[in-house]
């Protein structure tokens, strides 16, 4: 008791003299109190205001930089640090262990198109869905969905504020605040708590093992996309190390499904977790062995890629829907992971949840009066592969071949020669390579989308490597066409879109197929500046679900 009384005085004491210093240094700007109050309302309703906050809770070049030289060090603390100010919120974790049902998926390729998948089929089996996801493409309120929908303005400014000013009032420190990947994460939390969701879905960040979102203790399933190379500078520079850090997320005895086609030894790597954690691991079927009579496949998302991941989100749904169906017992220690999943009969709720998904970025064509825009935010080797096909296939349908056009941005320790390389089947008559810099065309869109990560000037050199890449490895472009082979570098997305639409629109032509593609961040940009009006974030989709005729 002494010793408690003792500590208590000395703590009143420090805060009596450090408000007195403060008070000493503080200039008063004297103002009424209906216009503090007035001011007060309209920064908690105040969508930019919010943007600004977040943005200052940003990294910067330099900061970053030195992280990565301690990036072990760094990463460990991601998760208690986490929990540290979920706690200072009022959110322990015995509180999200209980009153969110969660499904947690990670992966290198396809994670956000699956957890897409999963929220829609959720959503029409009449849940109340949250959906936690990143990167944003123009607006960081995409990253927070309820039943499909990003947060409203005024609904992410005023959880924004409830989060932030707890959070700031009671710092340690004037640097204990979290970084602005794991504020998000934590407000989603605060979320999908007050909204009282049904179903919360988290795409994990970067990795796994370390990412914030793997304060997650118990979640109802989890799910595990493609792997392959990808942020290796982070997690390592083989597939079997990435492996390791996304199998991070299984947990002893939730269910863990994955996908067949795994790289090297990762899916060994994920079976070796299974069996340590005893926690049933499971391979999804291909999606044409579904019993779907009486429904055709239909996807809201283009590409082959895609049934990969739709097989996937049908597994994870009904193991949700369904957690005791398939179940392996945490005793049965001899039993040999990965088990092979069960196809099942195809309801309505799932064959609509699968033919309304949209996730914009991906696979996406925008159809303008000059140009078709083929849009799709691939930024792996493998990924890459299937926007080519993708591409190939959707462009196919023209009458007779348009003159093609490739916008690209590669970031990060990302290898462009790898990327680009796939690419060269597409015979471009033109690759513009820029930055994910957006320009002075859209200055709203630029706070959203600001990156203080990296500066200006390494994200102009970056374009410049990228034109470079294409050059030295002697790609080559369509020989028929009587448009001169160009490869043009540009500093601003905007830069490049004038470029399209100045110097290679030709009225005696039919047009352009434009591919964009390499960065999520580039494919936002671009959006931004198509479509200045975001329709395209809450597109309805149309694609109905019939039964089949013979």
């Amino acid at each position: 008791m002494h010793v408690l009384f003792t500590y208590s005085v000395k703590r009143l004491n420090f805060s009596f003299s450090h408000a007195l210093k403060l008070l000493s240094k503080t200039k008063f700007l004297v103002m009424e109190y209906a216009d503090l109050k007035t001011f007060s309302c309209y920064k908690e309703n105040n969508y930019e205001a919010a943007v600004e906050t977040l943005n200052s809770l940003q990294s910067n070049a330099s900061v970053l930089e030195k992280a990565r030289l301690q990036k072990d060090r760094q990463a460990i603390t991601n998760v208690p640090f986490t929990e540290k100010y979920l706690n200072r919120l009022g959110i322990p974790l015995d509180k999200i262990d209980q009153q969110l049902k969660i499904i947690h998926v990670s992966g290198t390729k396809g994670k956000g198109s699956t957890c897409a998948f999963c929220e829609s089929i959720l959503r029409y089996h009449g849940l109340k869905t949250g959906f936690y996801s990143s990167p944003h493409l123009i607006e960081v309120r995409e990253r927070i969905r309820i039943n499909g929908k990003p947060l409203s303005k005024e609904e992410f400014a005023r959880y924004f504020w409830e989060v932030y000013n707890p959070l700031k009032n009671y710092m340690d420190d004037e640097h204990d605040m979290p970084a602005y990947f794991k504020f998000m994460t934590i407000m989603a939390f605060y979320v999908f708590l007050n909204e009282k969701v049904e179903v919360a879905i988290f795409e994990v960040g970067i990795g796994g093992l370390y990412d914030c979102t793997n304060v997650i203790r118990k979640p109802v399933v989890v799910g595990i996309t493609s792997l392959g190379l990808d942020h290796v500078s982070l997690l390592g520079n083989t597939v079997e190390k990435i492996a390791f850090h996304k199998a991070g997320i299984m947990k002893p005895l939730v269910p863990t499904y994955t996908v067949s086609d795994q790289p090297g030894e990762s899916l060994n790597i994920l079976a070796e977790k299974a069996l340590d954690i005893k926690c049933p691991l499971y391979i999804v079927p291909s999606l044409d062995e579904y019993h779907w009579a009486p429904y055709q496949i239909k996807l809201g998302l283009s590409g082959k890629v895609q049934w990969k991941n739709a097989s996937l989100a049908l597994q994870l749904s009904r193991a949700f829907l369904n957690p005791k169906i398939e179940s392996v017992s945490a005793e049965q220690d001899k039993c040999i992971f990965p088990v092979s999943a069960l196809p099942f009969q195809i309801h309505l709720p799932d064959a609509l949840g699968l033919a309304q998904t949209f996730w914009p970025g991906r696979s996406q064509i925008l159809r303008l009066k000059t140009a078709t825009f083929y849009i799709d935010g691939a930024h792996t080797p493998e990924s890459i592969e299937a926007c080519v096909e993708w591409f190939l296939h959707a462009s196919a349908s023209s009458k007779r071949r348009q003159k093609r056009v490739l916008i690209f941005n590669t970031t990060g320790d990302r290898n462009a020669s790898l990327l680009l390389a796939p690419l060269k089947r597409c015979q471009f008559d033109v690759a513009i390579f820029c930055s994910n810099i957006i320009g002075a065309a859209n200055e709203s869109a630029s706070k959203d989308l600001l990156n203080l990560m990296v500066t200006k000037d390494q994200q102009v050199r970056r374009s410049n490597v990228n034109s470079d890449a294409w050059l030295e490895n002697g790609f080559r472009f369509n020989g028929t066409s009587s448009q001169k082979q160009m490869v043009v570098a540009l500093p601003t997305i905007n830069t490049a879109l004038n470029y399209v639409n100045d110097k290679l629109v030709d009225n005696e032509t039919d047009g352009l197929d434009v591919l964009v593609t390499g960065s999520l961040h580039l494919v936002g940009g671009v959006l931004s500046l198509l479509d200045p009006d975001h329709n395209f974030l809450l597109v309805n989709k149309t694609n109905s679900v019939s039964p089949k005729t013979s």
